[in-house]
């Protein structure tokens, strides 16, 4: 979690840079494939009753191809804006459960290794994009 507190937050903003692995966000492998610690950096400034966080992560994300099954990694950079609206009652706002958020809806349901990927055999299992099939 990247839990911050209203109150640490001055008046001419907050810098945060952190380095956390995925579990820090409550993410689980099912839900994104982050091979690297995230580097997250966020500039937080107190606006009237809306906390503006700027948002930069940047991580090492794996995928799968859909159709060789071929691992596939890349490192990315993603930037978010968030707002968070506070009352006098809020405490702390919890920066880590938006990107999460944000990780889980840009997760890609289908990604290829290139376009042209010929897949795998459905009979012997050989990745026809390395090898020639001999199957008849």
């Amino acid at each position: 979690m990247i839990k911050i507190s209203v109150r640490d937050i001055p008046s001419n903003g907050l810098d945060i840079d952190q380095s956390i692995p995925k579990e820090g966000i409550g993410l689980s492998s099912e839900e994104a494939d982050i091979r690297s610690l995230l580097n997250v950096k966020a500039r937080l400034e107190k606006i009237n009753n809306v906390i503006i966080a700027d948002t930069h992560i940047k991580a090492e994300f794996g995928y799968m191809c859909a159709r060789c099954l071929q691992e596939l990694h890349s490192t990315e950079e993603r930037s978010y804006k968030f707002n968070f609206d506070i009352d006098p009652n809020t405490e702390y706002i919890d920066l880590g459960e938006e990107i999460r958020q944000e990780i889980i809806m840009a997760n890609p349901a289908r990604i290829l290794c290139n376009n042209d990927c010929k897949g795998i055999c459905p009979k012997c299992g050989v990745n026809l994009n390395t090898e020639k099939c001999k199957c008849t």
